[in-house]
C-alpha cells in the first residue's frame, strides 16, 4: 500500500507541476499578445467617412480591426483638434489621437493610419494658372485652426504674404469667393465632401489642387502602455495589408489607398 501512495503523490505532484508551467506558459502567450492590455482609448475631433459619432468611419474601423482581435476595447471621445491633441501629449489621460504627420516630437508607430492629402483650392478667375505648391507664393491662404501649416516647410518655402485661421470650411469658401484670400488649404478628403455636400461649381468657379501627400499616424502619449499598444499596432496594420482586409475597409469608404505606405 505505501508503494502506491508514494507512486499516487509522485504522480500529483508532476500534475500540479505540468499545470503550473501550463498557466504559465498561457499568461506569458497572452501578454506577448498584449492581453493585459483591456483598452484604448481615442481622442479625435468628428470628421465624415473617418469618424463618425456611432463608432463608424475608416479611422475606427482600422483601430477596431488592429485591436479588437488582441482583445482590447476601444474607446473613443470626440473634441476639437487642439483639445486632443493636449490631453494626449499633455495631461496623458488619453492613448492617442487620430492622426498626423509623423515627427521626432511625437509618438507613433512604424507604419501609417492612412496618406492624408493636402490640397488648395482658388477661384479660376482669380488664379488663372497653377504651377504646382510654387503658386502659393506671395499669395494669401486660409486654413482651420490648429492644422498649422504655416509650420509645413514646404509651404514656408514657398512664402505666402499672408495667412489665417478658420473655424469652419463655410468660412473658408466665403472669403475665397469674396477674394478676401487667394487659397483655401485643406486636406483633400475634407474639401471633396464640402463640395459633394454644398454642389458647389467645380466647372465654371473654383478649381482644386493636390498640393502634396503624406502619410499620417495615430500619435500615442509618451507611457509604457503606448509602447505595448504600438508594438501591437505595427503587427496587425501588415496583417490586415497582407490579407487583403485594410484595402477593403479604404474601398468600403471611399477613400484613396496608397498601397506603398505599408510596403516599406
Amino acid at each position: 500500500m505505501t508503494s502506491v501512495f508514494i507512486i499516487f503523490g509522485n504522480n500529483m505532484r508532476l500534475f500540479y507541476k505540468s499545470a503550473i508551467i501550463v498557466i504559465l506558459s498561457l499568461c506569458c502567450i497572452g501578454s506577448a499578445a498584449g492581453h493585459d492590455i483591456k483598452n484604448i482609448k481615442i481622442v479625435t475631433p468628428e470628421w465624415e467617412d473617418c469618424t463618425h459619432k456611432d463608432g463608424t468611419g475608416l479611422f475606427f474601423e482600422i483601430v477596431r480591426n488592429v485591436y479588437e482581435p488582441e482583445g482590447i476595447r476601444v474607446e473613443y471621445e470626440f473634441v476639437p483638434w487642439k483639445r486632443a491633441v493636449y490631453i494626449v501629449e499633455e495631461t496623458k489621460k488619453a492613448d492617442a489621437y487620430l492622426s498626423r504627420m509623423k515627427d521626432s516630437d511625437h509618438l507613433a508607430p512604424y507604419y501609417p493610419l492612412w496618406v492624408e492629402y493636402a490640397a488648395a483650392v482658388f477661384r479660376k478667375d482669380n488664379i488663372t494658372e497653377w504651377k504646382g505648391i510654387a503658386t502659393l507664393s506671395g499669395k494669401s491662404a486660409v486654413w482651420m485652426r490648429g492644422y498649422d501649416y504655416h509650420t509645413e516647410k514646404r509651404i514656408a518655402d514657398v512664402k505666402l504674404k499672408r495667412w489665417d485661421e478658420i473655424d469652419e470650411p463655410k468660412q473658408a469658401w466665403g472669403l475665397i469667393e469674396k477674394g478676401r484670400y487667394d487659397f483655401y488649404i485643406d486636406t483633400l478628403i475634407d474639401i471633396e465632401q464640402y463640395v459633394r455636400k454644398n454642389k458647389v461649381d467645380m466647372v465654371e468657379t473654383y478649381r482644386i489642387e493636390t498640393i502634396w501627400g503624406e502619410p499620417s499616424y495615430m500619435i500615442f502619449a509618451k507611457t509604457l502602455k503606448s509602447e505595448k499598444l504600438i508594438e501591437i499596432y505595427n503587427r496587425r496594420i501588415i496583417e490586415l495589408f497582407k490579407s487583403g482586409e485594410l484595402k477593403k475597409i479604404f474601398n468600403k469608404w471611399n477613400i484613396r489607398f496608397d498601397p506603398e505606405a505599408w510596403q516599406k
